[in-house]
C-alpha cells in the first residue's frame, strides 16, 4: 500500500464514522430511550470496529499521517480533505 491509498482509507474511515454518528439525532428523536441508547451503543461499537480494522493498522503503517490528520483538523474541520 502506498501513501496514497492510506490516505484515501482514512478518509473513508472518518467519512463512515461521521456517518454513522450523524444518525444520533434523528434516533434519539424517533425512538424510545431504550433503543436510543441501544443503538448508540451499537453506533459506538460499529465506529470502534472501523477504526480498529482500518484506520490503526493504516497509521501503523504510515504513522507520519498523524500529524497530516490533526493539521486538516484544525484547518478544515476534516481528517483528510
Amino acid at each position: 500500500m502506498n501513501k496514497d491509498i492510506a490516505r484515501e482509507i482514512i478518509r473513508a474511515s472518518f467519512k463512515c464514522g461521521s456517518e454513522l454518528e450523524s444518525l444520533l439525532p434523528a434516533l434519539k428523536k424517533g425512538c424510545s430511550a431504550k433503543d436510543y441508547n441501544d443503538y448508540t451503543r451499537r453506533v459506538a461499537k460499529a465506529i470502534d470496529g472501523i477504526q480498529s480494522a482500518l484506520l490503526n493498522d493504516t497509521l501503523k503503517r504510515f504513522p507520519e499521517l498523524k500529524s497530516e490528520i490533526e493539521q486538516n483538523l484544525k484547518r478544515t474541520g476534516r481528517a483528510m480533505p
